[in-house]
């Protein structure tokens, strides 16, 4: 992508990579997946009607964000007025580090997405079937291969990942923990 917004382009690239990881950050705090959909396609869409030329794709990246975050928190406010409890509403709000750590959550996990979408063959398959949860003897079973044929290739598989992903995981990662050293 370059470093100019440029049209209809731009924002299908934008949407496809950021909409999981919007979806994730709205889904954090309104714990509800029907409303953080509604939040997450509501963000992109003011996004569609606001992209213009003169943004950068550090600027819709942040613009995305900023409108989830205050879509999410129309939506809690939205929902505390109906309980009438207020104090609740001043409780249960996020704080800013607590946003901040959402988006380098979401962060990390996009660049985990779009690096093992890059895999392909047994590589692929084993990344997919790891991120289902299973275990290297139920990867081997699914396979047909043997237990050490699928801890080879899982090892073969982060090689490949490391080298994909390179610095930007790193810089999430310390960014993340950053975050909590104030705490």
């Amino acid at each position: 992508m370059s470093d100019f917004v440029n049209g209809i382009d731009t924002f299908k690239e934008l949407y496809t990579d950021y909409f999981q990881a919007v979806w994730g950050f709205c889904s954090t705090y309104l714990k509800d997946r029907e409303q953080a959909m509604d939040a997450t396609q509501e963000t992109f869409f003011k996004l569609y009607e606001r992209l213009d030329n003169s943004y950068t794709k550090q600027n819709a990246i942040a613009f995305i964000y900023i409108t989830a975050k205050n879509i999410c928190m129309d939506n809690l406010r939205r929902n505390k007025f109906k309980t009438k409890d207020v104090e609740l509403l001043k409780n249960e709000l996020p704080s800013d580090d607590s946003l901040l750590e959402e988006i380098a959550t979401q962060e990390m996990i996009r660049c985990v997405h779009s690096a093992i979408s890059q895999l392909s063959g047994r590589s692929l398959e084993i990344a997919t079937l790891a991120l289902e949860g299973k275990s290297n003897p139920e990867i081997a079973d699914v396979l047909g291969i043997s237990l050490n044929s699928v801890k080879s290739l899982k090892k073969e598989m982060y090689t490949k990942l490391r080298k994909i992903i390179g610095h930007e995981y790193i810089i999430l990662f310390f960014a993340k923990l950053l975050l909590h050293v104030d705490k």
